[in-house]
């Protein structure tokens, strides 16, 4: 094993990450040794000197490996950081004209409480939600108006894009899966990875990624929305304050939050022990396969089966109202035999060093199983296309490697069994969520944007940008 290990960290430190799709490690998170110093001796014209500074991100790239850092910077790192007027505002709560908005989640979710799922610096409000709903669904955040946080997070494909991996702007291919974003506001972190605290945090990466909407700084992105009056006009009743990255990462924040819920699915009808025939909404196969999974038939249930809990080991990750554990897991999905190696080494990449610990390689965060019959493909590679291909992974013991989780062994599941799993997991659909797609405001020019453009990924021949020329 000793022997493994020493060609399975050489190589993940010199293998080349392409990586993206909002999941995506990509290059968005800061910048790198050296960058943001200079270009702060060099203040944009008209900035307060000392005052322009690169925001604070969830990884410093002085602390990660050479070839991780070249990857996930972003446009702050080779444009100069941003201005800090661009980034935040002091506001005035004079100009707010907004009230707050309470959210009943669906049936077997708990409640948004304040300081527990929804951040005190972020409390939910009407305009907020409206505000969030159009920058997610906009265009021109990308650098040439082609991508949006849609595009690879549809609300109409279980809020991802139901492709392998992701395609970001002018064509480009990332090396991850889009994840869902349905009850992330229930996440302890986010992307694949959890190299991002929140959903704040999140919505910061992608913009500036050169493989998803484009290498550009936030100050750029700013200045664009800063250019369209009605952005500037909801930002002071929102926020009190001009557009900030600040505002805009609480606007989509909140939309995501409390629009993309996933519960009332048939298995919490099972649940509900005041629903009338609550014990019949499951099938007799379904029911088996809730055994499989780890969990327990209502106490009142009369159903007689010999059906082993626990036997498929499910709940060892995908435990609780949401269905995971909000840890990382290495399951050998992406482990490279011949080469000794992931293609992607996962958490382990983003740990800083001296936090760093052989057995995350190849660890990547367990995915809520709400909605996931919606969500194909599966896995962060997106290399499992169906759910039937998933318990076949799963059955075999996933891929040996040195560092493979303890609890990925041989299921040994029949096909009667399997098929069972499959049946539970479509009860654990929620009650269908309608978006429909906002009016975004008209640019300087007076001129609309439909936001139903960016629902399909641009092509890798041509591309259109926000100004209508041919991008190749």
């Amino acid at each position: 094993m000793k022997r493994l290990l020493s060609r399975i960290v050489p190589f993940a430190l010199a293998a080349p990450l392409f990586l993206a799709g909002c999941g995506g490690s990509g290059k968005e998170d800061t910048a790198t040794t050296g960058t943001a110093e200079k270009a702060q001796d060099q203040p944009a014209k008209g900035d307060i000197p000392g005052k322009s500074v690169t925001p604070d991100q969830v990884i410093d790239t002085n602390k990660v490996v050479d070839v991780v850092k070249g990857e996930v910077k972003g446009g702050e790192s080779t444009k100069g950081p941003s201005r800090t007027d661009h980034l935040f505002a002091y506001p005035d709560a004079k100009l707010i004209k907004d009230e707050p908005l309470e959210i009943e989640p669906p049936r077997g979710l708990p409640p948004l409480a304040a300081n527990v799922y929804v951040p005190a610096s972020n409390p939910v409000t009407k305009g907020k939600v409206e505000l969030g709903k159009q920058l997610y669904f906009e265009p021109r955040v990308s650098k040439n108006g082609t991508v949006s946080c849609a595009t690879c997070h549809n609300p109409e494909k279980g809020w991802t894009d139901g492709l392998m991996t992701s395609t970001g702007i002018f064509g480009q291919k990332g090396g991850r899966n889009a994840p869902t974003v349905l009850n992330t506001v229930y996440g302890r972190s986010m992307f694949w990875d959890g190299r991002a605290p929140s959903l704040e945090g999140q919505s910061q990466g992608p913009p500036q990624n050169s493989i998803e909407m484009g290498e550009q700084s936030y100050e750029e992105i700013v200045d664009r929305l800063r250019a369209i009056p009605g952005y500037k006009e909801q930002f002071k009743n929102v926020f009190g304050t001009d557009v900030t990255l600040d505002g805009v990462a609480k606007a989509i924040a909140t939309f995501e939050r409390v629009t993309a819920l996933s519960g009332g699915s048939a298995f919490d009808k099972y649940q509900n022990s005041e629903a009338p025939d609550h014990n019949k909404i499951l099938s007799e196969s379904q029911k088996r396969g809730l055994i499989l999974f780890g969990l327990q038939l209502n106490g009142d249930d009369d159903y007689k089966t010999d059906a082993v809990r626990g036997k498929a080991s499910c709940t060892k990750c995908h435990a609780g109202f949401n269905f995971t554990d909000e840890q990382f897991h290495n399951l050998g999905v992406g482990w490279d035999a011949k080469q000794g190696a992931f293609k992607d080494p996962g958490r382990w990449a983003v740990t800083a060093v001296g936090a760093k610990n052989t057995m995350e390689l190849g660890s990547f965060k367990t995915p809520t199983c709400r909605d996931i019959a919606k969500t194909a493909p599966y896995m962060h590679d997106g290399s499992e296309p169906t759910l039937e291909a998933v318990i076949e992974y799963y059955d075999r013991g996933g891929n040996a490697n040195a560092t493979l989780d303890k609890d990925i062994k041989p299921l040994k599941l029949t096909k009667q069994e399997k098929a069972d799993l499959v049946e539970f997991m479509k009860a654990l659909t929620g009650t269908p969520i309608a978006v429909a797609l906002p009016t975004l405001p008209p640019g300087p020019d007076g001129k609309t944007v439909d936001p139903k453009s960016a629902l399909t990924p641009p092509s890798k021949s041509t591309a259109m940008d926000m100004h209508g020329l041919i991008v190749r």
